[in-house]
C-alpha cells in the first residue's frame, strides 16, 4: 500500500551474494601508507624482510641450484628450495648466541619442532604453507630491486629465478662462510634423509642471521654495499638516509631502549616518555643533514594520527549502531545525526584533566573556537619543523592513548567523538599554514598521497580551512566528516573489496537508514617498519640493538652517520655499483 512514512522493516536479502569476510583497513587509509609512502622513505626494506642476511642466504640457494643438473622449472625449484629453508630456519632456532635477537622464517611451526629436540630434521617438514616459502611471499622482489635476482621471465629465456652477476658474489661470500660445515659438505643434497641435530647446530652457528656481525661473515661487507648504492638510484639515496637517520636515532638514545611507539614519538617530538618517574627522556634532534629525511618522516607519523582520527569515527560508530540493536533493525539517519550532535568534549576533557576555553566548547561552537583552543592547549606553532612539545597538557600521542588505539576497545560514548575530533584537528592546526607545503615540495607526498579515493590529508586540511573561514560549527564538521570520510568512504572501499575479498560491510545505508553488521571492528597503527629498520642497522653492525639501553654505534655505523654514506665493497663489477659511489 502507498505509504508516506516510514516502514518499520526494511526488505534485506538474507542469501548472500559475496561470501562474508573479516577485512582489514575498512577506509582505506592503511594502504595509502603501506603502498605509496613508506616505500619512498625504507625502499627496499619492508616490514616482513626483516633480517639482511636472508640476502645472502637465498642468493646462495638459487646459486646452488642453477649449479646442478636440474630441470629448469617451477617444480624442480620448489623441490631444491624448500628442504634448503626448512634446515636453515632449524639452524637458526638452534643458534646459541646470547646477542641473538629475532626469529626465522616459519618459525610457527619450526620452534614446536626444534622444542622436541630430536636427534634429526627432516628436511621435507611441511613448515609454512607458501610454496616458495619467505622468498617467495617477502624477499623475492625486495633483492631484485637491489639487483641480487632475476625473477622469472619467460620472455627473456629465463624459466625460474635466478641470481645476478652481483646475486653471484654474495652467494660465493655466504658459501665460504659454511664451506667447512658438515650440512655443507654432506648434506645439502640429502633432501629425503633426516640432518643431525648436531649437523643443523654447527650450521646455525655460522649461517645464522644474528652471525652476519661476526668479523668471519664474509657477506657483510657485500650486502652493505648493496643496500647503500644498489638499485634505483634514488631508492638507494632514500635507504642510505633512512639507515643514516636510524644511526643518527640509536647514538642519540644510547642510554635509552627504543621501540616502535619511542620512535613515533620521537620522530614527531623530537622526544620520548622517560621510563622512570622524575627522569628525563629520550631525546632525538636531526643534525642539518638528516632534516629533510627527519620532515619526511615527522610528515608520515601525522598522516598516521590522521588516519587515527578517522578510524575512530568509523569505529565509534560501528560500536554505536551494534549497541542500538542496529544489525536485526536497521537505524535511522536521523537519530545518527542526532548522536553526532551530542559529541561531547567535557566528557572527554575531564578524564584527560584540562580545560576547555572560556565557555565551552558545544556542538554550536564554531570550529575555528575548536582550533584555537587546540594550538593553545598544544603549544601549536605550526612552523613544519619547530620542536613539538610532547610533555603539553594534550598531544596526539595522549588522545591516542585515551582513545586505546590498537586495543581491543568497544566505547561509543560522545567523549570518543570529541576526542577523534580534536585529534584530527592537531594534525590539521601543525599544518595549517598553506605555505608550509612550498618549504620543500618533495617532502610533502605524506600530505598528498591518497587524493581523493584514498582521504589525503592535504584535501581534508584544505576543505577544513574553507570551513572554517565559513564560521562553520563543530556539529557541521562532525557531520561532514562522519557522512564523507567515515560513511561514504567505508562504503566505497568495502564495495571495491567485494569481489577478493568478499562482504566487509560494517554498516551500509538502505532507504535513510544504516544497516549495521555484528563483526568486529578494530583498529591500529599501520607498521612504522621500526622493526626491520632497527634490526637491519643492528644485525649489519652499525649499532646495538635498539630495544635495549646502551645500544651505542660501531665505528662503521659512526662512520655512515657522519657522512652519511660507506666506501663501495669493490666487490661488484657492475654499472650499479659505480652509479651508487
Amino acid at each position: 500500500m502507498p505509504t508516506s512514512e516510514l516502514l518499520d522493516g526494511v526488505p534485506y536479502w538474507t542469501e548472500k551474494m559475496y561470501r562474508p569476510g573479516g577485512g582489514q583497513d575498512h577506509l582505506g587509509l592503511g594502504s595509502v601508507v603501506t603502498d605509496r609512502i613508506l616505500p619512498r622513505l625504507s625502499p627496499g626494506i619492508n616490514v616482513l624482510t626483516i633480517h639482511p642476511r636472508y640476502w645472502s642466504f637465498y642468493a646462495f640457494v638459487l646459486s646452488e641450484f642453477w649449479s646442478r643438473d636440474l630441470p629448469r622449472t617451477k617444480t624442480a625449484l620448489r623441490e631444491w628450495y624448500r628442504p634448503l629453508e626448512c634446515i636453515y630456519s632449524v639452524a637458526c632456532s638452534l643458534c646459541e648466541n646470547p646477542d641473538h635477537y629475532g626469529t626465522p622464517i616459519g618459525t610457527r611451526r619450526i620452534a614446536g619442532l626444534v622444542a622436541d629436540e630430536p636427534n634429526g630434521f627432516d628436511p621435507q617438514f611441511d613448515y609454512m604453507e607458501s610454496a616458495m616459502g619467505g622468498y617467495g611471499l617477502y624477499y623475492s622482489t625486495v633483492m631484485q630491486t637491489v639487483g641480487l635476482v632475476a625473477l622469472a621471465d619467460p620472455r627473456l629465456g629465463l624459466p625460474v629465478d635466478a641470481v645476478t652477476p652481483e646475486g653471484q658474489v654474495v652467494a660465493e661470500a655466504f658459501r665460504a662462510v659454511i664451506a667447512d660445515t658438515e650440512y655443507y659438505r654432506d648434506w645439502i643434497d640429502r633432501h629425503d634423509e633426516e640432518v643431525p641435530h648436531e649437523v643443523a647446530a654447527q650450521y646455525g652457528g655460522l649461517a645464522c642471521f644474528c652471525r652476519l656481525r661476526d668479523e668471519s661473515a664474509l657477506d657483510r661487507p657485500l650486502l652493505v654495499d648493496a643496500f647503500l648504492h644498489h638499485g634505483n638510484p634514488a631508492e638507494a639515496e632514500g635507504r642510505r638516509q633512512t639507515l643514516r637517520m636510524f644511526c643518527e636515532l640509536a647514538a642519540q638514545t644510547e642510554a635509552d631502549a627504543v621501540d616502535a611507539p619511542s620512535f613515533r614519538r620521537l620522530v614527531y617530538y623530537g622526544a620520548d616518555h622517560a621510563a622512570e618517574e622524575g627522569a628525563s627522556g629520550a631525546a632525538f634532534v636531526p643534525p642539518a643533514p638528516l632534516g629533510r629525511t627527519a620532515r619526511k618522516w615527522r610528515l608520515y607519523q601525522a598522516r598516521e594520527y590522521f588516519n587515527a582520527s578517522v578510524n575512530e569515527m568509523w569505529r565509534r560508530l560501528s560500536y554505536w549502531g551494534l549497541a542500538r540493536d542496529g544489525d536485526i533493525y536497521p537505524v535511522p539517519m536521523a537519530e545518527l545525526l542526532a548522536s553526532i550532535d551530542a559529541v561531547d568534549f567535557d566528557a572527554f576533557v575531564e578524564s584527560v584533566g584540562v580545560d576547555l576555553p572560556p565557555g565551552g566548547l558545544t556542538p554550536d561552537s564554531p570550529y575555528r573556537e575548536l582550533l584555537e583552543w587546540v594550538m593553545s592547549v598544544g603549544g601549536v606553532t605550526s612552523q613544519l619543523d619547530d620542536r613539538w612539545e610532547l610533555d603539553r597538557d594534550l598531544t596526539e600521542d595522549r588522545i591516542i592513548e585515551w582513545l586505546g588505539y590498537g586495543r581491543q576497545v568497544t566505547d561509543h560514548g560522545p567523549g570518543v567523538l570529541a576526542a577523534a575530533l580534536t585529534l584530527a584537528t592537531f594534525v590539521a592546526a601543525r599544518l595549517w599554514p598553506p605555505e608550509l607545503a612550498l618549504v620543500e615540495p618533495a617532502d610533502w607526498f605524506p600530505v598528498i598521497e591518497g587524493g581523493r579515493d584514498r582521504l589525503g590529508m592535504q584535501r581534508f586540511i584544505d576543505a577544513l580551512r574553507t570551513r572554517v573561514d565559513a564560521g562553520e560549527t563543530i556539529r557541521e564538521v562532525a557531520r561532514w566528516l562522519t557522512l564523507d570520510y567515515v560513511i561514504a568512504q567505508h562504503e566505497r572501499v568495502a564495495t571495491a573489496k567485494l569481489p577478493t575479498t568478499g562482504d566487509t560491510f560494517r554498516f551500509r545505508r538502505e532507504a535513510g537508514r544504516l544497516r549495521f553488521f555484528p563483526k568486529d571492528a578494530q583498529v591500529g597503527m599501520n607498521d612504522s617498519r621500526f622493526n626491520a629498520l632497527a634490526t637491519f642497522v643492528y644485525e649489519l653492525g652499525w649499532c646495538g640493538y635498539l630495544y635495549v639501553e646502551d645500544h651505542g654505534l660501531t665505528e662503521e655505523g659512526d662512520l655512515l652517520r657522519a657522512d652519511g654514506d660507506l666506501p663501495v665493497s669493490g666487490a661488484f663489477d657492475s654499472p650499479a655499483a659505480g652509479e651508487g659511489a
